[in-house]
């Protein structure tokens, strides 16, 4: 599961504190024996606010909200520091010291000097609509779109981003993609103007 910074830039980096992390337990509740730091739940850290995560091609994936520039899609890793409130989005300037004596990894797709609003993910990996065969489906609210990234074959970066549907629905909160491919995604709009939307081609 993840957690957001909850406001206090503090608590990030602190492995002690569940806030600003990316955490893993067992089904139960209880911490499982081989995370990365002893009787703890947190998987990775130094996390803003992220919010979408899906595993696929053996990697975790997770979007998440940048501060006022650098959304971020990350590939987590166990025990790994993730930069925030140190670093936006990849290591660059005043950034890299950091980033080389706290072992950062970063992004593997930042959106730059804006921000998107970026939420649930999902993989997809059906021939239904081929276009997207082989991709991270990312909501955004900002943008009020689908984001396809279109991923390498071995799945450790992005070889393509395009965007569809936007401003159709609104803010696109979530997605989920069902075993014959067909995509539904969800809004987030408030009040009762909130819509269920399937896909099934382009």
């Amino acid at each position: 599961m993840t957690t957001g910074d909850a406001l206090d830039q503090s608590l990030p980096q602190n492995i002690h504190t569940i806030n600003g992390k990316v955490l893993r337990l067992n089904i139960d509740g209880s911490i499982p024996s081989d995370n990365p730091f002893s009787g703890n739940l947190v998987w990775s850290y130094g996390h803003r606010n992220p919010q979408g995560l899906v595993m696929a091609n053996n990697s975790l994936y997770a979007s998440e909200h940048g501060p006022d520039t650098e959304d971020e899609l990350n590939i987590i890793e166990k025990g790994r520091n993730y930069g925030w409130p140190e670093v936006k989005g990849p290591c660059n300037g005043s950034e890299v010291d950091f980033c080389t004596t706290n072992n950062v990894r970063e992004p593997i797709w930042s959106s730059g000097n804006s921000t998107l609003a970026v939420c649930g993910i999902d993989y997809y990996s059906s021939n239904l609509i081929s276009e997207w065969k082989n991709s991270l489906l990312m909501m955004t609210l900002k943008n009020s779109s689908i984001r396809q990234m279109k991923l390498s074959d071995d799945g450790r970066s992005i070889v393509r981003v395009q965007n569809f549907f936007k401003d159709q629905w609104g803010r696109l909160r979530d997605l989920c993609i069902s075993p014959d491919g067909k995509v539904y995604l969800c809004t987030s709009n408030g009040g009762n103007n909130d819509v269920l939307v399937e896909i099934s081609k382009l």
